[in-house]
This record gives C-alpha cells, structure tokens and sequence, in this order.
C-alpha cells in the first residue's frame, strides 16, 4: 500500500508525487486493466485513479478541493518538444454574459494552482511505457509576471469575443499563450453563447507551443518558473515595450515604416543596401524580420506564441509571388489518424501568421503595413479537410504517378490532388523531389515517356535523383519513396484574404492593375 498523504495540503501532495519520478507509467497503474491503446487523455485518468486515489470525475472544482490543486499530465520529446496542448477547463459560454473578472473565473477557481505530471515519450513506445521524468507545481500567482500578464490578456480576449455574440468566431489564432480549443468536431452540439449565437464546445487550454516553452526553458531545466528567462548573448530577439501588446507594437512599427520604399528600409535597419540582393530569393523575409529586430522566425517569442512571419509581395499587376509553404510531414502518418489528429489541422489551428505586405509602385517597393492570418478549425474543415482526406485515401490505396519526358525536362505528377475552387491549399512537394518506386506504380503519358521509365528503373523499381533520397525522401507505407510532402497555401486565397483585410492596412493599397 502506497504511502498517504494529506489531500488538503499541497506539499503533501507534491512530495507523494515525487514518488512517481524515473517510474513507468505502466508500473504505477499496474493494480489497474492497463490500456495498450492508453491515449493522451487516459494516462490522466489512470495516474490520477490509481496513484492518487480519485475516481475520474467532471467536476468544475479543481481534483484536490481542500488544498486546492489540479492534477495536470502530459509528455514531451527529447527534442522539449510538448506533444499536445494543455487542456484547462471546460468554457460554459453563458457565464459570460456580461464581463468575469479572470480571479473570479472558473478557470482560475479550478487551475490557479497546478501539479503538471510530465513523462518523455519514445518513438515506437506505447505511451503507458513512458518514463515520468518531472513533478512540478505551476501557481499563477508564483510565475513570471509577463507570462501572467499575457494569459489575463487571452483570457480578456476570448472572453471579450464571447460577450459581443462572437463565440462561433474563436480561433486559437487569436490569442498567444492561452486559446479557446475546440472539443470534438464540427459535428458536436452547439451550445448556446450570448447574444443568440450557437458555438462548438470549446476550452481554455494553453497552447502548444507555450507548454513547448515550459518544457524548453523551465521543467527540462529545472527552473523556477518564476524565474525570468533571458536570451542569450547575440541572440536578435522581439522586445516589446513595457504595458504594450504585440499587436499595439506592430501598429507602431507600421506608423513609422509604411509608405517608406525598400531600400529606406534596407538602409536604415540593416547593415548596408549593397550587402542585400533585393531581388535575392530571402531578401523581403530578412527585410521585414528586421522591422521586427530579428533575423529568423525562431524567436523566443514567435516561438512561445506559435506566431510564424512571413513576407508577401505584390507586384505592379497586383500579383502576388510568394507561396505560403508549411512544415514537413510524416505521409505514412496519415494512415492512423483522424482529421483533428492530424498534423496539418493542428498546426493551422494553432499557428497564426503574422503577414508583412509589401507591394511594388512606380519608385519601387513599399511597406504597406501587417495583418494576421489564423484559422478556426470549422474554416479548416470547410477549406482544408477534403485535401488532407483527399491525401488520406490515395496513401491507403496507394500513390499512383504519371510522367511526361519533354525536350530538356521531365514532369512526374502524382494522383494526389491539386488546386481545387473550394479548397485554400495543396500538399505538395517540400524542398527537392526524388522517387524510388515500384515500377508498377509510375506509367508514361506517351512511348517517350515510358522508354525513360524503363531506362531508369533497376530491380523493377523507378529511380530518380537517388542521391537527394537520404535528405529530402519519405517512405510510403508501400514501400515507395518520394519527396517529402507540406501543406501549401494557394497564392489567390492569401491575395484574396489581403484584399478583403486591406482596410486595416496602415497603407492604401490601389487594387487596379497598373
């Protein structure tokens, strides 16, 4: 029989915890049916029944009552990588009818003050079979003043959006360290919100990238998280002034740099205009991450709020060139997931991008100001879900390719789908292509065509640009392997999205063609 400990009191709790540290999972719920298939969920659920003594519950008072503490559990990777979000607590849209102060909220009532449970995860390792590595205590009122002065700021602007009858219109775009996330799918009850509005269920939940933080900076560490964490000597880094938001800096940096050409920037912000190659291929995003005082989008900062910077151009034509390319992904990981597990939905849920636009006039190009780009998920399910399923089925039945020999070229296309109307994006290609397939699997659109096949394929399998397969390859289920795939979103979407946001520019933009 474990040892007890006093359910009113948080040290007691704390030091019983301890107990778990370099334990498997597996091995403090023994006394339990274990689960192979355990998920994310269900590790809380078993720790919390079988180590601590409470039976699983819903209620909106936090697991330890008396004391009072939330029981919280989740993993990371080696890389201190969070492998999900933090849910919180249940949001009852009613409750905010009128304005809840964040200390009188039920979220601070249940989770002011917090145990996090944190256990590493393998690659291949049932997740029951994860070591638990960290015990640590999280009290709101005992962490980085800044960190809680962004979480009340969520909270006001989730809850703010709520009273005005704009429930349905959450996204975890809007906020940066705590997000309203969505539970279940777009097929769940709506719940009634104020002012006649009718929402998905949703949750106050920190985010992903914010627990990816705390892991990084603070639990793999050992640091306090009171503790305030500084950059690191020569490390470019967002500062934003003392009592303004990110979005009040933006707005400055737009007052005092748009309308103003390239090269002013140029000369200004970066070290001399000969050692930038306007037209060079990262010319604008070094152009605009330099508004913002860096050189890269992994900032602290950006990073912490799963805020991404990219630069867009328009040209003369009121064109645009840029693409709006996604991280790589895992193709054969479709295979065992849902749409809502997927890693696209996740990331467009998640992830908002902030848009520096700059657009070509006659002395050239201009900054024409910012807008942020986020995504709900009932958007993505509309505009992204039939493409990523699309992908699914062609993965489950197997990738079909057709190649074309031209004069001085060669197009290999996959009966993966394209650009569709309904559809803001693609999955296509990241980075260089190369092919090691079945044989089987490729046919030539004419006799050229498939004498290059053959001329190319040994031991039945069609190669091409073999010695890019190691960098840029991905193993399909069946075997085959070709370029790594992401999500990429549709040049007319994102000019079609500047042009209906174009007002809140702090530069007019004139749409007709010049």
């Amino acid at each position: 029989m474990r040892k007890k400990y006093d359910m009113t009191k948080i040290e007691s709790i704390y030091e019983y915890a301890l107990q778990m540290q370099n334990q498997k999972i597996s091995d403090i719920v023994k006394e339990a049916e274990k689960k192979e298939s355990a998920d994310k969920g269900e590790i809380g659920n078993l720790i919390q029944e079988c180590y601590f003594g409470i039976p699983r519950n819903s209620s909106i008072k936090p697991d330890f009552p008396e004391a009072p503490l939330e029981l919280k559990t989740f993993g990371y990777w080696e890389t201190k990588r969070a492998d999900q979000r933090l849910a919180l607590s249940a949001i009852d849209y009613m409750d905010y009818q009128k304005k809840v102060s964040f200390e009188e909220s039920h979220l601070y009532k249940k989770c002011h003050n917090m145990l996090f449970v944190i256990y590493l995860l393998q690659t291949g390792q049932l997740r029951i079979e994860s070591e638990i590595k960290y015990l640590r205590l999280y009290e709101f009122e005992k962490i980085v003043a800044s960190d809680m002065e962004q979480i009340k700021r969520d909270y006001y602007i989730i809850t703010k959006k709520i009273m005005e009858g704009k429930a349905s219109e959450l996204s975890e775009g809007d906020t940066e360290f705590l997000g309203a996330a969505r539970r279940g799918d777009k097929n769940s009850k709506k719940q009634d919100a104020p002012k006649g509005d009718k929402a998905l269920p949703r949750r106050f939940a920190f985010k992903q990238s914010y627990m990816s933080y705390l892991v990084r900076e603070y639990i793999v560490p050992e640091k306090d998280f009171a503790q305030t964490i500084y950059p690191k000597k020569k490390r470019s880094e967002i500062k934003i002034p003392r009592g303004k938001s990110f979005e009040d800096w933006l707005n400055t940096i737009d007052e005092k740099w748009s309308a103003k050409t390239v090269r002013k920037i140029v000369a200004s912000k970066l070290k001399s205009v000969n050692g930038l190659k306007i037209n060079g291929k990262d010319a604008f995003s070094r152009i605009g991450l330099s508004l913002l005082g860096i050189k890269s989008n992994a900032d602290a900062y950006l990073m912490k709020t799963h805020t991404v910077v990219k630069s867009i151009r328009i040209n003369k034509k009121r064109q645009i060139k840029e693409k709006i390319s996604f991280p790589t992904f895992e193709i054969a990981d479709v295979i065992n997931q849902e749409w809502e597990e997927s890693e696209v939905f996740r990331y467009l849920s998640e992830q908002r991008f902030l848009l520096q636009i700059f657009v070509e006039e006659e002395k050239g190009y201009v900054y024409a100001g910012h807008l942020f780009l986020k995504f709900t998920p009932e958007q993505l399910d509309e505009w992204a879900k039939e493409t990523w399923e699309d992908l699914k089925s062609k993965v489950v039945n197997g990738i079909r390719f057709t190649l074309e020999k031209r004069k001085n070229d060669v197009i290999i296309h996959s009966n993966i789908r394209g650009k569709t109307e309904n559809q803001m994006g693609v999955i296509k290609v990241h980075g260089q292509s190369t092919y090691d397939i079945d044989r089987k699997n490729i046919i030539g659109v004419d006799e050229v065509s498939e004498q290059y096949i053959e001329k190319n394929t040994v031991n039945g399998r069609f190669v091409q640009r073999e010695e890019k397969k190691d960098t840029f390859g991905c193993e399909l289920p069946n075997g085959d392997i070709i370029g790594k795939q992401s999500y990429w979103l549709n040049n007319d979407f994102i000019l079609n999205y500047i042009k209906e946001h174009s007002g809140e520019l702090a530069y007019n933009i004139a749409w007709e063609k010049k």
